[in-house]
């Protein structure tokens, strides 16, 4: 990434120009695997009548029976067969909006379910996730994430988890979900060992929760990056906090405001985490549900005259491995 792609980045902001936008390489390190694609092109793909959401959310759980709905639709009882391609058409789908968009690095999230669903041990479904990022391997760099969803009963987490963890595909360790479910003190034991192997430790705060909820996890996780933590612009202390510590926040502006977080781009507390020194990407958490791709976001954030595109810029940046 060198000056080129800054001058290039900045004069797509400022002109509008989003053909030259997807051509400046961006990160995209909060990326649901499974959520990740465009609605429109992956339901014409999978021959879906399936119908576009409403991109409001104030209720979060009218949120997930939508993901439910998308992971089924339109089985009523999936067989195992149908359930794996129907994963792996999302899975394909993410990385072809990614690569479309102008993403050249991408952290896609995997759920640990997927061992179950899939019902395969940890080698055979690594290999098939594998196989797939493969032809994908000379357009895009993929550092995959394995998540767990913070309701797992702690048997089933030990099950599956752990495996993957000794694995080394995956890059990084989350959890996700809602976020007033399963304290992050339950989640000691499985950090540890993803930390003894060399794996990034992240974790889902402060979407939901207030900004002690975000230190709290930091600390008790020993996290090195949050996804979200946009609640932790609420305190002085806690943005002083994440400072000190180097804590990167991987944001979703759209997902925010969709999920009835935050009220507008122009809202958004990124312009405060920004000037409390604080280090964060920008990101599309669930494309297909929110309908944005990386570069809508950037754009957003700049139409929303809170940023300049040299600011936007440096955010942009923050995404790549070599700029932590």
């Amino acid at each position: 990434m060198g000056n080129k792609d800054s001058r290039d980045f900045i004069k797509a902001l400022e002109a509008g120009d989003r053909s030259l936008m997807q051509n400046v390489p961006r990160a995209d390190v909060h990326n649901h695997a499974s959520l990740g694609g465009d609605f429109h092109s992956w339901r014409s793909k999978v021959g879906l009548d399936l119908k576009e959401s409403s991109h409001y959310f104030p209720d979060f759980t009218d949120f997930q029976n939508l993901v439910d709905t998308i992971f089924t639709y339109p089985y009523k009882n999936p067989t195992k067969e149908q359930q794996i391609d129907r994963f792996l058409s999302l899975f394909a789908s993410t990385y072809d909006l990614a690569i479309t968009d102008g993403v050249t690095y991408i952290e896609p999230g995997y759920d640990a379910v997927l061992l179950d669903l899939f019902d395969m041990d940890t080698e055979s479904m690594i290999r098939k996730l594998s196989e797939q990022a493969a032809l994908y391997k000379d357009r895009i760099s993929i550092a995959p994430d394995i998540g767990m969803l913070r309701v797992m009963e702690m048997k089933d987490i030990e099950r599956t988890i752990y495996p993957c963890i000794e694995s080394g595909f995956f890059k990084a360790l989350d959890i996700f979900a809602d976020e007033r479910m399963g304290p992050p003190e339950d989640f000691v034991p499985i950090y540890r060992a993803a930390k003894k192997e060399g794996m990034k430790l992240k974790a889902h705060a402060g979407e939901l929760l207030d900004a002690d909820f975000v230190r709290r996890s930091v600390e008790v996780l020993e996290l090195d990056e949050v996804q979200h933590g946009i609640s932790a612009s609420g305190s002085k202390e806690v943005m002083r906090f994440l400072e000190e510590r180097k804590i990167r926040l991987n944001i979703c502006p759209s997902s925010n405001i969709q999920l009835c977080q935050v009220d507008s781009y122009k809202a958004h507390p990124i312009r405060i985490l920004l000037d409390n020194g604080i280090k964060v990407t920008v990101n599309t958490d669930d494309a297909i549900i929110f309908g944005k791709k990386s570069s809508d976001e950037f754009f957003s954030l700049f139409e929303s005259g809170n940023y300049s595109a040299e600011e936007l810029d440096r955010v942009r940046l923050n995404g790549f491995p070599d700029s932590n």
